[in-house]
């Protein structure tokens, strides 16, 4: 590369200027650099380091969470990248599921781990302060790099105090997955007759009324869709403006009411007998897939996945989260995760990480991994790559919905942040498989019992992450 002996004379200079920020800002600074002007919608430009001492491409670790076909997308980004350019060499290294992923990261001295890390949504709050990652606003302040064509409200859930600590990768919102054939044969319209539970539960009767589904609607034990509910509200989950103007102290959805409409809402829609509890999601999928059932509630992610189980069965169609009531103003969250740079104290790989997750962020990239897996293309440009355009607007128009949904939610909405969340999210599912087995329980009952358990959860963690 023509600018390779310039990069390398500048780091020379700059190397000195290399230097660790500590503290609660959650991660080093990024190493220096004499590129500049980098944007979300370019390709590859001349990285900073762009080899290792002897001359070879840096190599770079990426640990991820994606398995089967979601695993093959990840493959091809990999291999898209490596393909790209000849000054890092990106490996996959699998790690099973989110929290099988962290646990390993959080037992691994800092350092000796990944250079690319894939983390779930709800892991931002102990990144920060762990210490672990370097912050990703540090790259983009230091390349003048153009974050504009990231979907601002999906941005918005990484950014703690104008600060973006993960680059945004794999991203979904919650929905309702539907059989499409047994909606229509039942005149439901999906997309003016699911706006809330009362409107499921009548469309539910109607398919089973009709006796082309045994059950009508089932709604996995899922925290996420609990902590969605709430968003749904424009309410909070926790104190601290969520999480984001400081540490939270507690749970707020007891004390708002929000958490006991949705328990109630939840035990109500299960006594109907046209709704049944399956399970959590992949019970309740499997179902879905074998055409048992017509309307569940689930992540966008699972839409390729879906199309693929029923198999030409039926075809299946999304529609926006419902409210648990007509009246409430709220909107969706992001779930998904995203991508890391680890610091490892090595600037090269520190640098071909950044280059990395850039590359993956390209429109052309945020469309091809849309569409292989079913997330939420990240940048706003892959709604206008033509081969994108023709898969929503023609070949899956329901897809273009959620995406609107989304962008319709406000980015101070973004959901909530707290270093217990893998945590508290096991006790709203335990807690609600309880109350969803007992239906006569007062769901303000179930809900202190929730709110008390996180509530010691995030006393331990504060104590403990000063």
């Amino acid at each position: 590369m023509k600018k390779v002996l310039a990069i390398l004379l500048a780091m020379v200079f700059c190397m000195s200027a290399f230097a660790a920020c500590g503290g609660n800002s959650g991660g080093t600074s990024a190493p220096a650099s004499s590129e500049q002007g980098s944007s979300a919608e370019s390709q590859q430009s001349a990285p900073p380091s762009s080899t290792s001492s002897d001359g070879a491409p840096v190599p770079l670790v990426f640990w991820h969470s994606m398995g089967g076909r979601n695993g093959e997308a990840i493959d091809a980004l990999v291999e898209s990248f490596n393909a790209s350019q000849s000054d890092y060499v990106v490996e996959t290294q699998y790690q099973s599921n989110y929290d099988d992923a962290i646990t390993k990261l959080r037992s691994t001295p800092k350092g000796s781990g990944p250079d690319i890390m894939q983390l779930y949504d709800i892991g931002l709050r102990w990144m920060i302060d762990s210490g672990y990652s370097l912050r990703v606003q540090d790259f983009v302040d230091r390349d003048n790099y153009d974050i504009s064509d990231i979907e601002p409200n999906i941005a918005a859930y990484y950014t703690m105090d104008g600060v973006l600590y993960g680059l945004p990768f794999n991203s979904s919102t919650p929905c309702i997955v539907y059989n499409k054939e047994a909606l229509e044969a039942a005149g439901v319209d999906p997309l003016t007759d699911l706006g809330d539970f009362e409107a499921i539960k009548a469309a539910a009767q109607k398919v089973v009324d009709a006796g082309i589904c045994d059950i009508g609607v089932a709604i996995p034990n899922y925290g996420w869709l609990f902590e969605q509910w709430v968003l749904k509200q424009d309410s909070d989950y926790v104190d601290n403006g969520n999480g984001r103007a400081d540490r939270a102290t507690k749970v707020v959805f007891d004390s708002t009411g929000a958490g006991e409409k949705i328990v109630a809402a939840w035990q109500d829609i299960v006594k109907q007998p046209y709704a049944a509890h399956l399970g959590d999601t992949d019970a309740t999928k499997l179902v879905f897939g074998q055409g048992g059932v017509a309307i569940i509630m689930e992540s966008c992610a699972v839409y390729a996945n879906m199309q693929s189980a029923a198999d030409g069965q039926f075809n299946v169609g999304l529609a926006p989260l419902p409210n648990i009531s007509a009246s409430d103003t709220g909107g969706p969250s992001v779930g998904g995760g995203a991508l890391y740079i680890m610091d490892n104290g090595d600037d090269a790989r520190a640098n071909g990480a950044w280059e990395f997750i850039k590359f993956a962020a390209t429109p052309d990239e945020q469309a091809n991994w849309s569409m292989r897996t079913g997330y939420l293309p990240i940048s706003r440009g892959a709604t206008e790559v033509d081969v994108y355009k023709n898969y929503v607007n023609n070949e899956n128009p329901d897809f273009m919905l959620i995406i609107e949904a989304l962008r319709g939610s406000r980015p101070d909405r973004a959901g909530a942040v707290m270093g217990v969340f893998t945590r508290a999210r096991k006790i709203v599912q335990d807690e609600i498989e309880v109350a969803i087995n007992n239906p006569d329980l007062n769901p303000a009952d179930v809900v202190n019992k929730i709110a008390s358990q996180i509530n010691d959860e995030i006393e331990v963690y504060n104590k403990t992450n000063k």
